[in-house]
């Protein structure tokens, strides 16, 4: 178990940290998302004019007919706290395209006046598929299971986990990290072990499909009889005008007692079309498991079709218990205080992550035990490279993400994907760097330039939009203000990290004067 645990958790720790860090950072994906948008920022500050979602909606419908025409979806989203604009999403020859509108007078919102960005989505996509589709999945799916068997072996290895619950000595050297491994793993011991095994659960349909496919024709048919729908409606060919979407809402509102929120509409355009209008996210204070309202019409004649409550989930007791599984993994109850909660215990169990690939590296250069043979210095090199890539080197590819959403130019075309490049090229970076200097000035310099980097945020977005954060914190927008504070944080945190590293340093010279002295005499 020892074995296992040291070597599993070492080829998998460097993934597995990433995912770690990159899931914490996406609870908040909304702010995040919120502060790279600077100029949806200015246009809720200064939105002014009588809404209505009923004129909104025939706004945007009349938009859809003109530029999505024979579409094989419509969606519009309507304003919420997050978002004070109606945006329009289609599917046209597989393609997804999108714009947005102006709730009171429906006028198009320029390209520019709305960035392109993928956000804090950016975090999400990458904690769950490193931005691989299918396979990135997979890939998930496995490190997901070798954490649990990290965490089981660990806790089989570790004699005395109550004991060193309360143990840390510092400045010990292996000790300390040692101490720092033990203490992070035993103190978040049961959130570790649920947000591997929730994460499993997310996909089960991809992990575990021979069920189904022995059973169902397609997941779609799955999906229909688990959550006793209406099976999928195949577009029949026949010509057929949408209804005024509009009607729709107050029958939603009635039916469901809620604002709508989002209107889908399959095959417009066809006799058989859809259209799905949905209640707004559920209250994250009332329940753990997830019940959006939902009621499905038909999107010619306006007929109810199905009609799904807020609040009651379909599907027995084992898809209710896949829901409740699915919102303690993503944090979806309980508001801001679990989000909170979860931040801090996602940086501990990431804490215990990178103290473990330390702690090994550390360990295992005091006593080489020559495992490779004559390759043992190059293994045990690589693997320094690694730890420094993986930790420090991620977290300035993370903070240069939003660097680069501000030093890209606002209506430069395919701006999303110059941003993701921008945070794997940083990445790439960190390991180029790592490999080209020595460990302990790579780490320095490291920590260093992510300390620049976060301490430097601020000046950044007040120079390149001209507002800051104490005007933020004056107009109560505690949400961009947050992911400026948060960065300040971290930078004071590396700023901490490297006076430690140097501490021990000026430490262990002076300890080792003396020695040499006595060898002299």
């Amino acid at each position: 178990m020892a074995w296992l645990h040291t070597w599993g958790g070492l080829m998998a720790c460097w993934a597995l940290f990433a995912i770690f860090l990159t899931g914490t950072i996406c609870l908040f994906e909304g702010p995040i998302t919120q502060w790279m948008k600077p100029e949806r920022t200015e246009r809720m500050i200064g939105h002014d004019g009588d809404y209505s979602s009923g004129r909104a909606v025939a706004f945007a419908q009349n938009e859809l007919a003109k530029v999505a025409r024979g579409a094989h979806y419509w969606t519009i989203g309507l304003p919420n706290e997050d978002d004070p604009d109606v945006r329009l999403y289609w599917l046209d020859n597989g393609r997804r395209e999108g714009l947005r509108l102006d709730p009171v007078n429906g006028a198009r919102i320029p390209p520019g006046a709305d960035r392109q960005t993928e956000g804090g989505y950016h975090f999400i996509t990458f904690h769950h598929e490193f931005h691989s589709g299918v396979v990135g999945s997979w890939i998930v799916g496995f490190l997901a299971m070798a954490m649990l068997t990290a965490l089981v072996s660990g806790i089989i290895i570790h004699k005395r986990i109550f004991k060193d619950f309360f143990t840390f000595r510092p400045s010990k050297g292996q000790r300390s990290w040692l101490d720092a491994h033990n203490v992070a793993g035993v103190l978040t011991l049961p959130f570790q072990v649920m947000i591997a095994y929730t994460g499993l659960t997310l996909v089960y349909s991809l992990y575990m499909p021979a069920a189904i496919l022995a059973n169902y024709p397609s997941k779609d048919a799955y999906s229909a009889d688990l959550l006793q729908k209406p099976a999928h409606r195949e577009e029949s060919g026949i010509a057929a005008p949408v209804m005024p979407l509009d009607r729709l809402l107050p029958v939603g509102e009635a039916r469901l007692k809620q604002e709508i929120s989002l209107i889908h509409v399959e095959h417009p355009g066809d006799s058989m079309a859809s259209a799905f209008v949905y209640g707004p996210e559920p209250s994250a204070l009332k329940q753990l498991a997830p019940g959006r309202g939902l009621i499905h019409f038909d999107a010619v004649s306006g007929a109810t079709l199905d009609v799904r409550l807020p609040e009651k989930p379909r599907g027995g007791v084992a898809q209710l218990t896949q829901e409740v599984l699915s919102a303690l993994h993503e944090a979806t109850f309980g508001g801001i205080i679990i989000k909170w909660l979860y931040f801090v215990a996602g940086l501990t169990g990431t804490v215990m992550i990178g103290s473990g690939a330390i702690l090994f590296e550390v360990k295992r250069r005091q006593r080489a035990l020559g495992e490779f043979g004559g390759a043992t210095q190059r293994v045990y090199r690589l693997i320094e490279i690694l730890n420094i890539t993986a930790i420090t080197g991620l977290a300035i590819a993370c903070i240069g993400y939003l660097w680069a959403n501000r030093l890209i130019e606002a209506d430069v075309a395919g701006r999303t994907d110059m941003e993701v490049r921008a945070f794997f090229m940083l990445w790439i970076l960190g390991l180029a760097h790592a490999a080209a200097r020595p460990r302990r000035k790579a780490w320095l310099e490291q920590l260093a330039g992510m300390s620049l980097l976060c301490l430097l945020l601020p000046v950044l977005n007040a120079v390149t939009t001209g507002d800051h954060v104490i005007a933020q914190i004056r107009r109560g927008d505690w949400r961009n203000a947050g992911v400026e504070l948060v960065a300040i944080a971290f930078g004071l945190a590396a700023i901490g990290v490297i006076r430690i590293i140097r501490a021990k340093k000026t430490l262990s010279q002076s300890e080792l004067r003396p020695a040499r002295m006595q060898v002299v005499k």
